[in-house]
């Protein structure tokens, strides 16, 4: 019984021992724990800083590179029409400001490729200059019609917003000039209305000569099928779903007719006269073209035009002519079969 004392006190030494060393290991584990934690934040915070860094450090690049790099059109090929290819690639040169060729240079060559309600939709493509800074551009076959532009800047080194402003204000223009593929004897309707001084609607006898200025311009260009048609009040109210129904009604049927042609051509500003005699008007027009069909708006456009002749007659047909010139070549770049 003497012995039992000393083996109960060895024993509870140990469980005190061993509870202490747990709780110590434990504190350890949850030190190192707090360790790795703190570490790992130190190390996002680091990333981020230098990430916001690098951004920085890249707009930075790039706007030396278009301060530092001149980019030149050498050559655009000549207009084509919807399917066709052009017959000659852009050339482009990219020199420094001293006029040094730039080797293995990048640059962005921004095109048209398609349209949406009578906006243009870009494609980009990736050239690269040879020894003498040269590179050239071989556009695919085109879809539709337009008469825009091609853009050429530096390539940028990503898509952030302030860089493709930057690259914007930068960029070259090539033209783009592709014809519409229609066949000579597409039909088309026109409805084009013409408004007096005072803002009203010019309805009558021969109360439509910009739709036949427009007609005649449209034959000349080779659109045969085109034919007038008067829906004045759906044209005035510029509104395009009434101007489809009032062709469909009119058309009863008739599938030979693919487009609407419609406008409006107004005063900008009173007929004036100069002290030398001289007769001169201003003019605003808005064309707008639908397909029958589907009722899509292809194109929605708005011009002005000046005019100045020693007869008030004669000045407000020059400018009712010279209207239907813009609104005819705005439409041979822009319908689509």
């Amino acid at each position: 019984m003497k012995k039992v004392l000393p083996i109960l006190l060895a024993s509870c030494a140990l469980i005190f021992i061993s509870c202490e060393s747990t709780k110590q290991a434990a504190a350890g584990q949850d030190s190192e724990q707090a360790a790795e934690r703190a570490d790992s934040t130190e190390k996002e915070t680091k990333k981020e800083a230098s990430s916001s860094v690098a951004s920085f450090s890249s707009k930075s690049q790039y706007k030396k590179i278009l301060q530092d790099a001149k980019i030149a059109v050498v050559s655009s090929p000549k207009e084509t029409s919807i399917g066709k290819v052009f017959s000659s690639p852009y050339k482009i040169q990219a020199t420094n400001q001293a006029g040094e060729p730039l080797a293995s240079f990048k640059i962005t060559a921004e095109y048209p490729e398609s349209k949406n309600n009578g906006n243009l939709n870009f494609a980009k493509a990736e050239l690269v200059t040879d020894e003498k800074g040269l590179a050239e551009f071989s556009a695919p076959t085109p879809k539709i019609a337009a008469n825009a532009s091609v853009h050429f800047y530096p390539a940028a080194p990503s898509s952030d917003p302030d860089m493709m402003r930057m690259a914007s204000q930068a960029a070259v223009e090539g033209q783009w000039k592709v014809r519409t593929n229609l066949g000579s004897h597409t039909g088309i309707l026109v409805s084009v209305v013409d408004y007096r001084q005072n803002g009203n609607i010019n309805i009558g006898n021969g109360s439509q000569p910009s739709a036949q200025a427009l007609t005649s311009n449209l034959w000349r260009s080779g659109l045969m099928g085109a034919q007038n048609a008067d829906f004045h009040n759906s044209v005035d109210a510029d509104d395009p779903v009434r101007i489809r129904n009032d062709a469909l009604k009119q058309l009863n049927g008739n599938s030979l007719f693919k487009f609407v042609v419609y406008g409006r051509v107004k005063y900008a500003s009173e007929i004036t006269k100069d002290a030398d005699g001289y007769y001169s008007v201003t003019l605003s027009g808005d064309l707008g073209a639908l397909k029958i069909d589907s009722g899509e708006v292809l194109v929605k456009a708005s011009k002005t035009v000046t005019a100045k002749d020693k007869s008030e007659w004669k000045v407000i047909g020059d400018a009712q002519q010279e209207m239907a010139k813009l609104f005819c070549e705005e439409l041979i770049y822009t319908l689509y079969n």
